[in-house]
């Protein structure tokens, strides 16, 4: 079960990943309210196609991550669950003189991910078009949980071990308050930088212009016991932090699959060492992974 969303295996399956915060955005000025709030072109989600975004400060630092999509008259925004409350008030906090309205759907909804090529034929759910993990899918809103035909139903720990094992950060581990998007890679999927004016643009742009962050989002392998989060450390000096570890697939392997950051100082270094827990060091315990490998 841990390898079936795993890349290479071309069977459908969909996983459930709610419960997500859901918020419903209506009224005649939505689409231009939203596309002022938010990093990606909000023109490109449509009733049958949602968009992966951030939601920043003033100072282009992370608030919110969310997926948006067309619903009838109105835009449907999933999100992390742990959002809930604050990224409704980071919303209203910029309804100022808009025509819009803003509500909480959080509990009407069951969201799950189906990875297959084809439109499901499933007449259960609302679906769109989109890509949480390096392959395109769909996801399904429902009213209740359901099973699909011929479609097999995987775990959240499957779900987990995929989005590792291809470098996609997550909110509360890799993804949190205060970091900036270029800082993870999300600039790839997330950020249009020519769609024009949004809270945060200014910095984000110059970043772009810059060409460098602080630090950037790595994949790593580390000891199996590996406890995120978990500094890195070169030499003596504090150089990224392990920030994901989830089992190797492999039985009796003693290194596993691990996500986090290293920092721009250190680019050129692949190994690590981590600290023992005891006053001493590990020494060379982690090591960068390439997109190609399946072993320490």
């Amino acid at each position: 079960m841990m390898k079936d969303l795993v890349p290479g295996n071309l069977e459908p399956h969909f996983v459930n990943i709610s419960p997500r915060t859901v918020l419903c955005l209506s009224g005649p000025d939505r689409l231009r309210f939203l596309n002022g709030q938010v990093t990606q072109d909000v023109h490109l989600a449509s009733r049958g196609q949602a968009v992966y975004s951030c939601i920043l400060n003033a100072k282009g630092q992370l608030d919110a991550v969310c997926h948006i999509r067309e619903h009838g008259d109105s835009y449907l925004i999933d999100a992390p669950i742990e959002l809930r409350e604050s990224l409704q008030a980071r919303l209203d906090r910029y309804i100022i003189a808009d025509d819009v309205e803003l509500t909480d759907e959080s509990d009407k909804w069951v969201v799950s991910h189906l990875l297959c090529s084809n439109p499901p034929g499933c007449h259960d759910a609302l679906f769109w078009t989109t890509k949480r993990l390096a392959s395109t899918g769909f996801d399904l809103f429902s009213r209740s949980a359901f099973s699909m035909e011929d479609v097999k139903e995987t775990t959240l720990e499957s779900y987990e071990m995929a989005r590792t094992l291809q470098g996609i950060p997550k909110w509360g581990a890799e993804l949190t308050v205060g970091l900036l998007p270029p800082e993870a890679g999300l600039e790839k999927d997330a950020i249009s930088y020519t769609k024009g004016c949004y809270v945060g643009q200014e910095v984000i742009s110059r970043i772009k212009h810059a060409g460098k962050v602080n630090r950037h989002l790595v994949k790593l392998f580390v000891p199996a016991d590996t406890t995120p989060p978990c500094p890195l450390y070169h030499e003596g000096a504090e150089a990224g932090e392990v920030t994901t570890v989830i089992p190797n697939p492999s039985e009796g392997e003693a290194h596993a699959y691990a996500l986090g950051f290293r920092r721009r100082k250190f680019n050129e270094i692949n190994v690590f060492d981590l600290p023992a827990g005891n006053g001493s060091w590990l020494s060379r315990a982690a090591r960068i992974r390439n997109d190609d490998e399946s072993k320490p």
